[in-house]
This record gives structure tokens, sequence and C-alpha cells, in this order.
């Protein structure tokens, strides 16, 4: 069945593209073991669930409830991987759906995966006259309001993941039905509401400085102003209102992040308090603030875990220009992206409607270009680069240009070594030699540097509105040291002095003038006109000169930028204008270019304009027409052009309709840079007889000349792959390929997935092949016949070329046979399997499928033919369960393997005794443990089999560090859910870490369900970007059990007993002692460890003669000190 065309978001009828099954229908709800193999789950705004595995690959899906005919789009670029269901795609495309809620490692890194949150926090924004209609429709579908958002003409919701499919649909009900929620009937945009991390102060040399002075403040007070009775919001981690400093300062907060208090625990948000409007009574005045007079209103925006979303910074902003406030201060921010989201957008909007001005940190992602933060990258806001004591940029300085292209940041102000008040209970900053005050670096501390020039200004000139107080401040800075491009340093460093003195500025501080294409020859001059405004009771007379630098900081060529006059006369209290022209045919060089104009005063005063123009390097226009298979010019459902030779991505058609519909743009042409490109289109359609989905893929296209592309989805072929049974359907498949980039980065790879049917599904390359190391497709699957014969795991790979269609008929001889013996906690126990491929050289590239069925165990072993060709290494995934919803126990093989074809291998899962493991792994999910600086990371999967697997289950987990008195982390889930962890100590230190695991139910585990260990150890701290080991290390028991895990009663049995971890070392071990217990742990023995000839441990169990349970516990000492005591708790048990 077609799924008819979705209306969300469109604006003059633009529908969604109509988008067809590809297979036969199928049960409405697919159950959550199709997740086999997947460490973390992720449920998308459609209420479909990915499963991703621990290297960040995509290795199931679970479908919403009706919707498992919808097949899944997975694109990995750039180190992200996007997930877009196909009735997503073209409202996707559109723009009024944000590509953040389908990017799962972003969700994922941000905590809105499953394990951490329950609900999908949204941003809708509404318009035209049935707004009301839509937001009924919204709480129809149990979404919940959880903020009222403006500034944005929308509000904050919440879906509880469970409803996400109620939600979607209310989103894009049908059209036709006279109650679709579309943007002519209520819904304009839905946006993820982000999560935003508080900012982490850059560690500089110790040479606390304030930056007051150098800006020029106290010549701005000996004027008369200090900023009195001006309101300034600061918008942070709160203020510890009790300072000295602060004494009176505070006239109105609230706490937007949970609590009443705005108590400043964290102390980032009391130094920029301080910076803008402290007193400095406690250090004699020193280190007071740039406007003392300044009255402030307190916004607490993060929480205790530093972290705030952006409809909780809207909701702040919106109350704080409620409450008066002149300026805001915004010392944060988050990844831009193109376009406008939901925080630039409030920015703009409140600038306009209440006149006030958003002071916000342009971020400390430097010294890379294009690094300016959201929402820094407003129009409207005054964002702000940091600079050290000798006016040079700071390394860590975000630079521009913003996503968009456009000039950013704005200015400059001291960042690096900033002395401000210390909050009383926050722990940020380096001590100085006055009680009270400590040093940050960041453009944090550089942001209230302009904020309180800022409010000195407005209380100079009380009408001016926020965007003038803007221009002044930009015009009247000074040039850095080291630097002359604006998308570094904006204007300069600010000089408040000389904006209180200034009597010229500029209407316009700043402007970009976009691209210029190439070839140069025929460019036509751009022209902007500069505006000097003379606030003045006397005419000034303006020397005028124009300097630009391009790509790397050359002066630009000699009549690229001039102006029509170098000397112009402002009168008294009036205006006069002047052109700055811009002409790309000069010279030679292509890129980015930067420049300042300077209007200089007799007495020295200068007022700056920046401005910025690309030359657009070597580009030719490049066309797609797309054929569906009727021969009909049509849209592709989903398409992507990729430049592999850059970092830029297209989607090249709008989707504005869909399949064979009228009015659809079915030729596209964009402009691109010389160089390599990858095309791919899918098609879908419903025939008479079928639904077909089609494939295009033009791996290996060159751009040096206009070129046209045709996408004829008539030149796709058909698939049919046979498995040795021939009885065997496909249970699971995909579809992926891949192309090499010029860098990693650019690697490129896309799949198609959850295939239930090849039947329909056709292949075809466009256009020529690429290099056989430059490009790869595979396609294959898991077939089965029933719930008991062999699983046949196929891939077929194509290096260099895209398949044109595919017949493949496969015999056992080709393929490896694995047999996996599964073992059982508990009666009636339930295992399904996920075979992933992993193929050398192309990391991300990924094949493979779950079992369909649920199999029982331990009754059969499973056995699972392998394809074995280009070198293709396998990673197998167990996941064991009491019915086919509480698969709740996976095993994961710790390394992938290479079969040989014709060859026999076993792997055991889910046999014990299980327990914590440990390795090298130093990213997200990888067992082991790692720090740098302050920060580590941790995963010791605490339910490891005796084979070694990875584990991750819905355990109970509590884990807690510790050093001495202080506790750095303490968590009430499993730390392999975690990416990075803060609060290491700054020296070498001792710290207690303990982790309590328990596998419940009871009925799902009649052995090996509770585990705890607690480890000492002691640690150097390790500076800059150093990576080490924590020593950490771990006990494994590993008897020979049966699968259902148990010993015979009356016998001794030996235990061999080994070590990981940095302990594993010769020698490194001090003492190990080893108990038992027959009573549950009520009382202990202890058991003497032996060394084998072969030098290995063990320890022989003497079992009593009744059937029981043993536990056992093992305390481990290094030659360094380090410690480990572990409990297994019923680790097995035996029977008669």
């Amino acid at each position: 069945m077609a799924y008819g065309a979705a209306a969300l978001l469109a604006v003059g009828g633009l529908t969604a593209t109509a988008l067809t099954a590809l297979a036969t229908p199928s049960p409405a709800e697919q159950p959550p073991s199709r997740l086999a193999g997947a460490t973390t789950r992720v449920t998308l705004i459609t209420g479909d669930t990915v499963g991703v595995d621990r290297a960040g690959h995509v290795v199931g899906v679970a479908h919403g409830k009706g919707r498992t005919d919808i097949p899944m789009s997975v694109r990995r670029y750039a180190r992200h991987t996007y997930v877009v269901p196909l009735d997503a795609a073209s409202l996707l495309a559109s723009g009024r759906l944000d590509r953040r809620l389908f990017d799962v490692t972003q969700l994922i890194a941000d905590g809105y995966d499953d394990t951490h949150r329950t609900t999908l926090p949204l941003i809708v924004s509404y318009k035209g006259t049935a707004t009301d209609d839509a937001k009924a429709a919204l709480r129809s579908a149990d979404a919940e309001v959880e903020r009222q958002l403006p500034a944005v003409h929308g509000q904050a919701l919440t879906t509880g993941k469970p409803d996400a499919t109620e939600v979607w649909k209310a989103l894009t009900r049908p059209t036709g039905t006279g109650d679709a929620v579309t943007a002519e009937h209520g819904v304009d945009r839905v946006w993820l509401d982000a999560k935003v991390q508080a900012p982490q102060a850059q560690d500089q040399s110790p040479d606390p400085t304030q930056g007051t002075a150098r800006i020029g403040a106290p010549t701005a007070w000996k004027a008369g102003y200090d900023g009195k009775g001006v309101k300034v919001a600061v918008l942070d981690t709160g203020i510890d209102a009790t300072h000295p400093d602060l004494e009176g300062a505070v006239v109105g907060s609230k706490n937007f992040a949970g609590s009443g208090s705005v108590d400043d625990t964290d102390g980032h948000g009391t130094h920029v308090a301080a910076t803008i409007a402290g007193s400095g009574a406690d250090s004699g005045g020193r280190y007071k603030g740039v406007a003392p007079g300044a009255k402030l209103l307190i916004g607490q925006v993060f929480s205790e875990d530093g972290t705030t979303s952006d409809s909780t910074l809207i909701a702040a902003m919106q109350w704080a220009t409620a409450q008066g406030a002149k300026v805001i201060n915004m010392s944060l921010g988050a990844t831009d992206t193109q376009g406008v989201d939901p925080m630039e957008k409030a920015v703009n909007d409140l600038s306009a409607s209440t006149g006030a001005l958003f002071v916000i940190a342009a971020g400390n992602e430097g010294p890379a270009a294009g690094t300016t933060d959201s929402p820094a990258s407003a129009a409207a806001a005054l964002s702000v680069a940091a600079v050290d004591s000798k006016d040079r940029l700071a390394d860590f300085s975000s630079r521009g240009p913003d996503a968009d292209g456009d000039l950013k940041p704005d200015i400059s102000a001291p960042g690096v070594d900033i002395v401000s008040a210390k909050a009383a209970h926050g722990v940020e900053g380096d001590p100085v030699a006055t009680a009270g005050y400590v040093s940050l670096s960041g453009t944090s501390m550089a942001t209230p540097h302009v904020s309180g020039s800022a409010a000195i200004l407005a209380e100079e000139h009380p009408d001016w509105s926020g965007q003038r107080i803007k221009a002044a401040l930009m015009a009247s800075a000074v040039p850095l040291n080291g630097t002359s491009s604006p998308y570094e340093q904006g204007t300069g460093r600010v000089d408040v002095a000389r904006a209180v003195q200034q009597a010229v500025v500029v209407d316009t501080p700043s402007f970009s003038l976009g691209t210029q294409s190439w070839p140069h020859t025929d460019d036509k001059p751009e022209q902007r006109t500069l505006t000097y405004r003379n606030t003045g009771d006397q005419p000034v007379t303006l020397d005028l000169a124009a300097t630009a630098t391009g790509p790397g900081g050359k002066a630009a060529p000699a009549g690229m930028f001039t102006l029509s006059a170098t000397r112009l006369t402002v009168p008294a209290g009036g205006t006069a204008t002047d052109i700055l022209t811009t002409d790309t045919r000069a010279g030679s060089t292509d890129g980015l270019f930067g420049g300042t104009v300077v209007a200089t005063t007799a007495t020295g005063q200068s007022v700056r304009t920046t401005f910025g123009v690309t030359r657009e390097a070597e580009s030719y226009n490049l066309t797609l027409k797309a054929v569906g298979r009727n021969g009909k010019p049509t849209v592709p459902d989903l398409s992507n052009l990729v430049a592999l030779d850059s970092d830029r991505q297209w989607a090249p058609y709008d989707s504005s309709g869909g399949g064979d519909s009228q009015g659809a743009k079915t030729t596209v042409t964009l402009r691109v840079p010389r160089g390599r490109y990858l095309v791919d289109a899918l098609f879908q359609r419903e025939t008479d007889t079928s639904e077909e989905a089609t494939q295009l893929v033009a791996p290996g296209l060159v751009v040096d000349k206009d070129t046209t592309v045709t996408l004829d989805a008539r030149a796709a072929k058909p698939v049919h792959i046979t498995a040795p049974d021939k009885r065997a359907n496909l249970a699971d498949g995909q579809l992926s390929f891949g192309a090499r980039g010029a860098k990693t980065a650019h690697d490129y790879y896309n799949s198609l997935q959850a295939i239930d049917l090849y039947d329909h599904v056709y292949l075809g390359q466009i256009g020529p092949a690429a290099g056989a190391k430059d490009f790869i497709a595979q396609i294959g699957g898991l077939w089965q016949h029933g719930d008991t014969g062999p699983v046949y795991n196929l891939v077929a790979t194509r290096k260099g070329s895209f398949f044109t269609g595919l017949t493949r008929t496969y015999t056992t001889r080709g393929l490896a046979r694995l047999v996996t013996p599964v073992g059982s906690n508990a009666p009636g126990s339930f295992v399904q399997t996920t075979a992933t491929t992993i193929t050398p050289g192309w990391p991300n590239l990924v094949v493979g499928g779950s079992t369909a069925d649920d199999r029982p165990v331990p009754s059969a072993s499973i056995v699972q033919y392998m394809s074995t060709e280009n070198g293709l290494r396998w990673s197998l995934v167990a996941n064991v369960g009491t019915d086919a919803h509480s698969l709740m126990d996976m095993f994961d093989m710790p390394r992938s393997r290479r079969f040989e074809p014709g060859r026999s291998y076993r792997e055991t899962f889910n046999t014990g005794v299980f327990g914590p493991i440990t390795g090298n792994g130093t990213r997200y999910g990888e067992a082991g443990a790692a720090h740098s600086g302050t920060y580590y990371t941790l995963c010791l999967p605490m339910f490891a089999d005796a084979t070694g697997h990875d584990n991750v289950s819905d355990a109970n987990v509590r884990m807690r560090l510790t050093s001495g008195h202080t506790t750095i982390t303490d968590l009430r889930y499993d730390p392999c859910y975690l990416s990075t962890q803060n609060g290491l100590l700054k020296h070498r230190a001792t710290y207690r870490l303990s982790i309590d695991a328990t596998r419940t139910p009871a009925k799902d585990f009649t052995y090996g369900n509770s585990v705890s260990a607690v480890w000492t150890f002691t640690t150097d701290y390790v500076p800059g970007t150093q990576l080490a080991r924590l020593p950490l290390s771990v006990v494994r028991f590993t008897p020979r059990l049966s699968l259902s895990g148990a010993a015979k009663a009356g016998t001794r049995l030996t235990v061999p007993v080994g070590i990981q971890g940095p302990a594993a070392a010769k020698g490194a071990v001090k003492s190990l002692t080893v108990r038992v217990s027959y009573d549950g742990g009520h009382t202990w023995k202890n058991v003497p460890v032996h060394t084998g000839a072969n030098g290995k441990r063990y320890v022989t169990l003497t079992h009593p003669a009744k059937p029981g349970k043993v536990s056992l516990r093992a305390t481990l000492v290094d030659r360094q000190g380090n410690t480990v005591t572990q409990t297994h708790l019923n680790a097995y048990r035996t029977v008669g």
C-alpha cells in the first residue's frame, strides 16, 4: 500500500513524497527483539526505534506501530549517522523538519537515547489561522506542553517515546481529511529541543589579568558613565549573591533549570556577572566590573549536570526582556547549523520586538575556521571573540564564517586569564593571590566585557536601540595584533572609552557580499553604501581607507575593494555616505576575503566597518534530471549529492512532490566546485501488481565542466539472491555502499535497511565507475527457513562500481559454518542472533541481519553459514531473554572474526561465570578505562560471559567514584552508556570505584544475577590531550559449566582464574585470594590459588553433595598498591 502524501509543514500546497512499501503486509508492530545487536536504542520522532552498536553502526530498526512497511535510509557522513524513515525524507528536505531529529550520533551523545531519556523533547512553531487546531491535535496525541515560547511563535513539547508514533501521525495527517495539521492549518516547523552544554573553561598560562582597564572602562567612569540603572541579564549557572562584589547588584532572578534557588554551585555565572557589574569591594576596587552601576537579572539556565536546552534558553530570554533587560549576556552556545535554529530565531525576533541587545560568546572551538557557535551566529546578536592581554586572538576562540557563510564574530574582548569573583560553592577557576577571586579563560569571559560596555552606552544614550549600541561598539573597536581578518576578530577589541567619546558612528558596522561565481572575468562589481552619522554639535572630517586580506592572510589584490571617496565631512547632527565597491575580477586568488573600512578623524578617533566576500573557486553547473521506471520525469524520494574532495553535501531535490506528482521539480541545477562527486537517488513506485524500490548510484562522477546527469530509473535491473536452502526466505535485508573522501572525515556511507523482500528491488549504476579503492557496494542479509534450521548470512560485494541488478545463487561450499551454542539462565529462555559484517578498509560499512524468530535455548545450537568473500569479518551478537519482548541480555563478540570457506567454527554465548571484563577501550561503549586531564571514560561490563563476550543488559547498576570525602560521580545506571565524565583531580590522587549490578526479574536469572566490585587505585594527573589507562584490573572465573550454568554436586571442579587489565602483566600481581560460599554469601571460606605448569592460575572447589548455588569472591592487589575485590553471588549452580 502507498502511504499517501503527508502534509506536514507545507507552504502553498507543498506535500511530502508519495512513498510505497518494499514488502508485503506484515504485523502491525515489530517486536523489540529486532534490535538484537544494539547496545543503544534511540526512538525517533516517527516512533521507530534505531539500534546502534558500540562502534556507532546502525544494526537494526524496530518499527513503530503500523509502520513496518516503511524502509529506513541510513547515511553516515562527517562522523555522524542519520537515520531517516522514508516518509520523513521530503519533510526534512523542505527545511521544516529539524535534521537533528534524525542524527542518532548526536542524540546518543546528548543523552536522548532510550536508556537515558523516556521522552523526546520538541519545539513546535505555529502559523496560520488554525494554530489552536494544531495544538489540540498534538495534545490529543498525548504531547505535553512544557513551555510557551512566544519568541518563536511556538511551544516546547515532550512526547513519551511510546507515544511518538501518534504525535508523528498528528503532524503528518494526510491531506484531504479536513483536519490536517499543515502550515495552512497551524504547524510551521518542528525542531529538536536540543541540549546545550555549559561552556568549559580553557586552560591558559597562569598570568591572571583583569580586562576592565584594557577596554577603557575607567575612562568611561570618569566621564560619568558606569551603567547606572541599566538592567543586564546574565543567563548562566546562577550567582553567588553573597559575594561582597555583588552586594545589592541583583534586582531579579529566576531558576529555569529546576529548583527555586539560583545559587551558583559551578562558579561560571558568578565570574561572568561580576565581570559585568562587580563593585570590586572584596579587592579594594582592583577587580571592579566594567559597569559597576548596572543592575543584574539572573537567569539560572544550567542544571546540576551542566546542561540546558534550547527551550530553556528561549524561556529565559523571554523572561529577561520582559523584566526590562536592555542587555542580555549569554556566555554559552552550541554547534551552529545551516538555516535559522530556534535560538537564533528567538534572538532575532526578541531583538526586533524589544530593542534589547543579546551579547553572546562566539565559542571555544578555535582555531579552525567556521566554528562560531549558535546563537552567536544570529544576525542580531553581538558575537564576541576572545583576546589575550596583548590583544592577540586567543587560540581557542571560535572563528567565522558561520554555518551560512556570513560574517561572524562581530567584536573581540579580553578573555584569557580573567580574574573575577569566585562563587562560595563554585568549583570553576584557578585561585589567585587575592582570596574570593579566580581566574578563568574563554569567550565566556570576553562576552561580559562587551555586555558591560553595552550597559555603559545604554546609560549614555537611553534612547538607543540594542542594534544601535551594537553598531557603536563595533565601530569604535581597536584592531588586534597578529590578525586583520574580520572572520577572526570582528571589527576588533572593544574599547568602551572610544565608544563613549566618539561622536561619529556607522549605521552598518559589518556586511557580507555573498559569493561571486567563477570564472571571474565577467563578474559585476558589487556596491554597498556606508552611512556615517554624527551625533555631535560640530562637523567631523573623516579620512577613509579600505584594507582586506584573502586566503593565507595575504593582502587582497589592488582594485578588489575601492571607496568612492577617501575623505568625507559629516555635518553636526547629520549624515554622510561613502560607497564601497567590490570587484572580484581583480587578481587570480580564489577564496574568502575579509576587510575593514577605517574612517579616521583628525583627533585620531576611528570608525570601523568590516566586510567579507567569497571569490568562488573553479566551479560548474551540475544538472540532475530524474526519470522514473515508467519513463516519465519524476522526483526521487530521497537523493544526495556528496563532494568527496570536501565536506559539502546537498539534498538536490526539494522533495516538494513525490512519485509522478504534478508540479514537482524533476530537473535541478546546482553550482558545485570542480572535483569528485557521488550522486545517489532512491525511487519508490506502486504498480498494479507490486511495490518497487529503485536505487541508483553514480559513484565516479567528476565535474570539470558544466555537466548533466540523468538519473534514469529504467537503467536499474532486478535483484535475485537465492540461499543454499531454496526454501529459506529473507528475514532481514540491507543494501549499503560507501565512497572514499579525500579525508577520512569526508568518507560517505549510505544504506537502505529493513528490507523484507528483494523481488521488487532494482539497482543501477549511473555513469562511470570509481576506482576499486574509492567505492564499495554490498547487498545481503539473513535468510532462514523456520525457527530451527540453519541461518544464512549472505553478502555480495562489488568494489569500484555499483550493482546494476544482481543474480546470485549460493552453495554451502563457499560459506563458513559457525555453530553457536547459547546458554540459558532460566527455563523458557529464547535467543535472537544478529550477524553484521566489517569490511577491511571500510569501518562504517555494515551489512547484516537478525533472525526473524526467537529460538529456544539451551535446547539446540544455532548453525550459521557466513559469506567469506573479499576479506569479510563478522561480528555476532546474541540477545537472550524469557520471551520475545524481553530479550534483555545482549552478548557481543569483543572482536570481529574472519572465516574461511568450507571450514567450521564454534562460538559459545551466555554461559557462566558472569563477571566484569576490561580492555583497551577509550570510546563510548568499549570495555576499558582511560583518562585525560580531568575527564575519564569507563566501561566495565559486569555480566560478561565465560567466553569473554561483552554484555549489555537491563541490569540495575549503581556506580560511585570518590576520592577521600569527595564524590566525583554517582550514577544509577551502567557507565558503559556514558561517553565521558568529568571530575578527576588535577594532581596525583587515590580513588575508590564501586559498581554494584543486579539483573532482574529473578525468574529470568536463576543464577549469575548479582555482581559487585570495589577498586582502589592511584593515578597521576594526565595534562593536555594525553590519554592514559586507569589502573583497573579484573579477575575472571572460567569453569567448564553446562549450557544451563550447572556443575555436578558432590564433585571437585577446577576453576581457571584469569586476570585482565594492568595486573595481567608478568610479575604485576602482589597477592590474589579467592573465597567460596555455598550459602548465598553468608559465610565464606578461603581456597588456595594454584599456578599450573602452563603458568595459569586456578582453584579447585569441592562441591557439597546437596545441590545448591556457588558464590565466589576474589581480592587482587597489584605491586603498585591498586586493588579490586569482586563478589559473584550465586555465580553458578550445582545439580545432582
